[in-house]
């Protein structure tokens, strides 16, 4: 395949890649939008360069203020540049209703993508690098740092205490995340089966959303490897692709229940969504960003597990 020339000093990260993004335009490069920011404002048109983005969000920052973007370019080459290509494939699997055809060192990758499509949101590793930073930086924790280490000096003491500094060390710290890839989790993953999904009808469809990946079990916190866990992220409105541990689902086609089901599981983690309806999006920010104290979001708000019970397949 021709690949896209990758910047060599990238400053727009995307974490919702371009070429999903792109799947959900209703005019060229736009798409309807609306953010939990704006929210009960109505969506807008936005040009997909502009959203599910932030300014060098996968760089290294060194401490003369420089930046190395060496994931995200690895991102870019490995894995945003087989995404045209990957729903060409998925696409031809689902109106074929065959099985997806991805094998050796392709499923391999795809597998990788779902993985970092998951863990790359600052939805989902945000509130992870908050509460990591929040306890490293904690008197309690300095203080254990000098007993078991050495005093720190005032000048030591106040880099600790320094705001930019705490901040540098955090996004750093999810750089270092971001390069890091789970072994454990990636096994899992290739161990389960893909499954597409589209809408039984043709006037309903899929969002996206900024945690694009909606998580579905039997019970809370069921481990990853049991039979009922299932993730699913969206990839055009009229595709979905999952991760499921049954070997007889390859094509399914979705209720309407079953088609808002996910669509809610994706807004309710999100804190933005996108789609070529504006209707759509105003429906389940209604549903799934309630704004009433009385009506708290049972999910968690932006959490990554939107733990809705129950699977995609089914209606129940």
């Amino acid at each position: 395949m021709t690949k896209a020339k990758v910047s060599k000093h990238s400053k727009k990260h995307h974490y919702v890649p371009q070429g999903i993004l792109r799947r959900f335009c209703f005019q060229n490069d736009t798409t309807w939008y609306l953010s939990r920011e704006r929210f009960p404002g109505d969506p807008s048109p936005r040009n997909i360069g502009s959203i599910f983005c932030k300014r060098h969000f996968n760089s290294f920052q060194k401490e003369d203020g420089t930046k190395d973007d060496a994931v995200e370019r690895f991102f870019g080459k490995e894995f945003d540049n087989y995404i045209p290509e990957w729903t060409a494939h998925l696409e031809v699997s689902q109106e074929t209703n065959s099985p997806v055809a991805f094998g050796g060192a392709e499923r391999r990758r795809f597998v990788q993508f779902f993985y970092n499509h998951m863990k790359r949101s600052p939805d989902f590793i945000e509130p992870i690098v908050a509460e990591a930073t929040e306890e490293t930086f904690a008197a309690e924790s300095i203080e254990k740092l000098e007993r078991q280490v050495r005093p720190l000096t005032d000048e030591e003491r106040s880099k600790f205490q320094s705001t930019d500094f705490q901040r540098r060390v955090a996004g750093n710290s999810r750089v270092e995340n971001f390069s890091k890839q789970s072994v454990k989790i990636l096994e899992t993953i290739n161990e389960m089966s893909i499954a597409l999904a589209t809408p039984a009808r043709a006037n309903k469809q899929f969002i996206v959303g900024s945690n694009p990946v909606a998580r579905f079990e039997d019970y809370p916190r069921q481990h990853l490897s049991e039979p009922g866990v299932e993730l699913w992220t969206t990839l055009t409105p009229r595709l979905a692709v999952g991760f499921v541990h049954s070997s007889n689902v390859d094509n399914l086609r979705l209720s309407d229940h079953q088609v808002r089901k996910l669509n809610i599981s994706i807004a309710k983690q999100s804190r933005a969504i996108a789609s070529t309806s504006k209707e759509l999006l105003a429906s389940l920010a209604r549903v799934g960003w309630p704004t009433s104290p009385k009506a708290p979001d049972p999910e968690g708000g932006c959490e990554n597990r939107a733990r809705p019970g129950g699977r995609v397949g089914r209606d129940a």
